[in-house]
């Protein structure tokens, strides 16, 4: 197994203190500390938002970059990134507005400046491959800095959407959204402090782009927020080479993180001899 390189960049300032599960508002059950070994790491955006991340470096040649969706976070998916850091490096971070990080959601706009800044970070240690991998809105994210990247050697999605007509649920929520005082019972309820209440941007504009590099779409089954047309969409949009999985009964986000489909992205990489 390759030594990483681990040169840390002179810019990264570690944080001065931490949330607990008594910050995550309605979420604070799912909140969980990390057990493995990991470094935690702070970077400033290009506009200077502060985010905190986790970095489990554990000298493996492959790193994969795991953004979170909307009303997520890195300590809500702790078990999934400890689980992927069996196999790979793993970097997980809060997205502007959400956990531990400064600045307040855009759904998609300047998360782009977000995912640029971990990745200066990142670029730091000499993988020998990075990839990212971005559930919801994360993987909108990801989506679209990948297909305006060069630095990046593939991508995995989970339950992202495709354009922004969602379920009735989903729309029902966003609708929500709109009305006074939504912003405050988001981040009373959910700790996410939001700049706006609408999805920034179309994956499906950008997905062609991602070829030649290698794309996994996952999309759970009975995904309540986002259906699997949207899945379906991307997967007809992209180049190759590319796979679509619809995870047999599979909600949506973090009900997809699971032993099962640590086992079908392990199976992809090991397809692509990057692990």
């Amino acid at each position: 197994m390759r030594n990483v390189k681990s040169e840390m960049p002179a810019s990264v300032a570690f944080p001065s203190h931490s949330c607990t599960a008594r910050d995550a508002g309605l979420r604070a059950p799912l909140w969980r500390e990390y057990r493995k070994s990991h470094n935690p790491f702070q970077v400033v955006t290009r506009d200077g938002v502060e985010l905190r991340g986790v970095h489990l470096n554990h000298d493996h040649a492959t790193l994969l970059i795991y953004c979170h969706g909307f009303l997520s976070g890195k300590n809500y998916a702790r078990r999934w990134v400890e689980l992927l850091a069996e196999d790979v490096d793993v970097i997980a971070f809060d997205f502007r507005g959400h956990g531990e990080s400064g600045g307040a959601t855009t759904l998609g706009a300047k998360e782009l400046l977000d995912l640029d800044a971990v990745m200066a970070y990142a670029r730091g240690f000499k993988y020998a491959r990075t990839i990212l991998m971005g559930s919801s809105m994360g993987g909108a994210v990801a989506l679209r800095y990948v297909a305006e990247a060069s630095n990046v050697d593939g991508l995995i999605t989970m339950g992202a959407f495709a354009h922004q007509r969602f379920s009735i649920l989903a729309m029902g929520g966003l609708t929500l959204l709109q009305l006074p005082f939504s912003k405050q019972i988001v981040r009373r309820s959910f700790a996410t402090r939001m700049a706006q209440t609408r999805f920034a941007f179309a994956p499906r504009d950008y997905i062609a782009r991602i070829s030649p590099r290698p794309l996994l779409i996952l999309h759970g089954e009975f995904d309540p927020l986002i259906p699997t047309s949207h899945a379906r969409e991307l997967h007809a949009r992209a180049g190759e080479p590319k796979q679509l999985s619809i995870l047999k009964r599979g909600g949506h986000d973090l009900e997809n993180l699971n032993a099962r489909t640590q086992g079908r992205i392990l199976q992809w990489l090991e397809e692509l001899d990057y692990v």
